[in-house]
């Protein structure tokens, strides 16, 4: 087929694109076709971008640093050039573009120049850099206000444990500072869960520390706190096999107390609630169960999802929670390489199943 009729072709297959800015460019780097869309795009008509060098299209920074000639010589090489960055419309302004020019050869292998694609995408820059500023902004302002909110709310604590110390304190006054005591610790325990989101969701992850532990003595000791904290409740601990392992004590400690936690307000409070632990060959497997009203099964693939608390009325108990503890029990097992489920029935009850290995989980790639 003729070189001409190629080109005709080329042309009327590309009019109908009017997203894309696609152009022929001749060997010799002279503008050759030109569609709807690099009109719309570039805003040069047919007329006038075709016979220009279409180092036109460049910045005036890239046209002396070679880049027009570099992209030809990769695409030559290669078969193809891809990459972004800033090109030029008629009366100058500038925009972000993502770009692939790839070579073109007849039949025979000669090669008849090149084809250029570009797509404007300013305002995908615009969102990724909004939302990085937005990232960034509450990172900052997490950092901050937990930082400021601690340093008056230690003093509130401490002040009041000691005026507790006081004698002759009357049953009003013993009440009213317990309660303020328990508020303070309270908003100690939301900050807490605002920093470790903010790790989890913006840092990139937990870090963790690990350390040998026996997990029967260690969860142990932690259900233990968990009944003094909770008097009143009755907290149940199985444990059964070999638990020796390596995993991170403080976060380990996070995720047991997190999930009773949630057991405790969300179960029924004259039912127990039931702490297994057990030994398998390269792992450990805990189960935290509760009975209660049944998560509803929409609810359970959403159950680790930040802010969530629970759609059903019945299984929210007053518990000022803002709906983090579970999202982070989620993100401590995946950085230690486990897995976590929840399961739940009216006939079973709820159960949520930890699986964690032995063993810190290889570094990832490029860390």
């Amino acid at each position: 087929m003729p070189e001409r009729e190629l080109d005709e072709r080329f042309h009327l297959n590309l009019e109908d694109i009017k997203d894309f800015a696609i152009f022929r460019v001749d060997p010799e780097g002279r503008i050759a076709s030109w569609n709807t869309g690099a009109e719309r795009v570039k805003g040069y008509t047919a007329a006038e971008a075709i016979g220009q060098p279409f180092a036109i299209l460049f910045t005036q920074e890239d046209r002396d640093a070679g880049r027009p000639e570099m992209e030809m010589r990769v695409a030559s090489e290669k078969g193809v050039y891809q990459g972004e960055g800033l090109r030029v419309r008629k009366g100058g302004s500038i925009f972000a573009a993502e770009v692939t020019l790839r070579a073109l050869a007849n039949k025979g292998g000669v090669h008849r120049g090149f084809v250029k694609i570009t797509r404007d995408i300013g305002e995908r820059k615009r969102v990724e850099s909004e939302l990085k500023r937005r990232a960034e902004f509450e990172q900052q302002l997490i950092g901050i206000v937990s930082h400021d909110l601690r340093t008056p709310l230690t003093a509130i604590s401490l002040a009041t444990s000691l005026l507790l110390r006081m004698p002759a304190l009357s049953a009003q006054a013993v009440r009213s500072l317990g309660r303020i005591l328990s508020s303070a610790e309270r908003a100690h325990r939301l900050i807490a869960s605002l920093l470790d989101f903010t790790q989890a969701r913006i840092g990139g992850g937990f870090v963790l520390k690990y350390a040998p532990l026996d997990l029967h003595e260690f969860m142990g000791l932690v259900v233990e706190e968990l009944r003094l904290a909770n008097q009143g409740r009755e907290i149940l601990f199985e444990s059964a096999g070999d638990c020796r392992g390596e995993w991170d004590p403080d976060r380990f400690a996070q995720l047991i107390t997190n999930l009773i936690s949630n057991a405790l307000n969300h179960g029924q409070e004259d039912a127990p609630v039931r702490a297994r632990l057990s030994g398998e060959p390269t792992s450990v497997a805990i189960e935290i169960h509760n009975w209660g009203a049944a998560i509803p099964p929409g609810e359970l693939p959403h159950l680790f999802e930040p802010m969530r608390r629970g759609g059903e009325k019945a299984r929210a108990k007053n518990t000022h929670s803002i709906g983090l503890g579970l999202y982070i029990v989620q993100q401590i097992v995946l950085a230690h390489g486990g897995t976590v489920e929840a399961t739940s029935s009216a006939e079973k009850g709820t159960a949520f199943t930890v699986h964690l290995p032995r063993s810190p989980p290889p570094p990832k790639e490029g860390v």
